[in-house]
């Protein structure tokens, strides 16, 4: 049990003198207070917690348990004579029901129940939804008798959200009047969401936004580049910019002049540090540095490519930063029950595909996703059902059904995910922005847009 006690300035100050006077000032009656009634250390036991989770066949589930929170550390401070969690439990913990474990300077410890003092045992059920009030007895030998001291105030606290569970808000941006996006790939930037689209009559589009704390400023700006040909999927973030691929070359939004010579790219593909990988007309993946010129390349897998729509993640290794591990994800074919899934790793220079059709892969679904985010990637489809996690790479996947959750009816405002989609195009991003919050944005064919975020990823002011 660890116990943070505030300074004593002075020992004296336990022993306080209160003095109350008639209305007429010449009358008093001096109050001594024991200096021996503190309270030395505060620990609660074993509570009940009530857990929501997703059964296998999606049907929602609830059930309690108990869990020991005996390890949770409280401070005594003994000068404003507060005793409380700075760390809050979780939210759905029950605490009408507490047995405290309580050491004082005396064995008397008093508490105030129904307006009226009531002594402690250690086996009291205490509730604890408000505040509680303390005092500990101790004799005064001055007096030859007992008193109570200073009285203690005793919080628990408890997080009025669940920190691990998802929370939503809604967006009614609009991308312009009539504009619906038949097509489109979002990428996060400097604060900003950058969203290439196609709409219904073909032509390419680019819209920005801003962000902050979780929230959208100033609505959405055209940004559409005059150049022809823009592969709205090759969309991504290098080198501090947004590049993309047109007509076989490289390109970012900073200007219209093509970086670098090559003139047979297809897609783009990760980011490998300084590098860029992309992928060419002839099944190949190229390295291409800051500017635009190939460093190396390899042949990528017979029968498979890169183009359309894919997902990356791509990080060093953890032994050597100078290796670099790529994995992406794409629909896989219409014969296949789970997704495809590639990975790649910098030193070896080859190509793998995971082996499809194995139950713990990932399950294919209609425009699927794939993230990273809270430690894990995760993937999804366009029908918001479930969120996939995994922590080998990709390799093996697990449905989440605790607190990774999509919202499966009208709750706190929010619809299903699919109420906003409206049978349309949609696209994700990830803003991991350290203390402006952890987002993941969902942005829909008109232009509004859906956020989730852990409550603990929340932003911290």
């Amino acid at each position: 049990m660890k116990i943070r006690i505030l300074p004593i300035l002075v020992a004296g100050l336990m022993a306080a003198t209160a003095f109350l006077s008639s209305c007429l000032g010449s009358d008093y009656e001096e109050i001594e207070y024991p200096s021996t009634s503190s309270i030395k250390s505060f620990s609660i036991g074993t509570l009940y917690q009530t857990f929501y989770v997703k059964s296998s066949k999606g049907e929602d589930s609830v059930y309690t348990d108990t869990v020991s929170y005996a390890d949770v550390p409280f401070t005594i401070d003994q000068i404003n004579r507060r005793i409380y969690n700075n760390d809050s439990l979780p939210k759905d913990v029950d605490i009408t029901r507490v047995v405290a474990s309580i050491s004082a300077d005396y064995d008397a410890i008093y508490y105030e129940k129904d307006g009226k003092d009531t002594i402690w045992t250690s086996a009291d059920s205490l509730d604890f939804t408000k505040p509680l009030t303390f005092k500990v007895m101790s004799y005064i030998p001055s007096l030859n008798q007992f008193k109570t001291g200073y009285p203690y105030q005793v919080t628990v606290n408890v997080h009025k959200l669940n920190p691990d569970s998802l929370v939503w808000k809604n967006f009614s941006n609009s991308f312009g009047q009539d504009v619906v996006l038949s097509k489109q790939k979002a990428v996060y930037h400097n604060s900003r969401i950058y969203v290439f689209g196609e709409t219904q009559t073909g032509n390419t589009k680019v819209y920005t936004s801003e962000t902050d704390r979780g929230n959208i400023i100033n609505g959405w700006t055209d940004v559409t580049p005059e150049i022809a040909g823009i592969n709205i999927y090759s969309a991504m973030v290098f080198n501090n910019d947004v590049y993309y691929i047109a007509e076989g070359g490289l390109y970012n939004l900073s200007s219209t002049s093509k970086i670098g010579t090559e003139t047979n790219l297809s897609n783009l593909v990760s980011v490998n540090g300084q590098d860029i990988l992309a992928y060419t007309n002839d099944n190949k993946v190229v390295k291409l540095n800051a500017y635009g010129e190939k460093e190396s390349e390899c042949d990528f897998i017979d029968g498979e490519n890169l183009n359309g729509n894919i997902s990356y993640i791509s990080y060093p290794a953890a032994h050597n930063t100078s290796l670099w591990r790529t994995v992406v994800m794409k629909n896989g074919a219409e014969a296949d029950t789970t997704a495809t899934v590639f990975s790649y790793i910098s030193s070896d220079n080859e190509w793998v595909k995971f082996q499809p059709n194995n139950p713990t892969t990932c399950p294919n679904q209609n425009n699927i996703s794939m993230i990273a985010y809270d430690g894990k990637i995760f993937a999804y489809g366009e029908d918001f059902d479930y969120f996939y996690s995994s922590l080998d790479n990709g390799l093996n996947w697990k449905e989440e059904t605790e607190y990774m959750v999509f919202p499966s009816e009208n709750k706190n405002g929010i619809d299903k995910l699919t109420t906003y989609r409206q049978n349309g195009s949609y696209s994700t991003v990830v803003e991991d922005n350290g203390n402006k919050g952890s987002f993941i944005w969902f942005i829909w064919q008109d232009g509004s847009m859906t956020r989730a975020i852990l409550n603990r990823l929340m932003p911290k002011e």
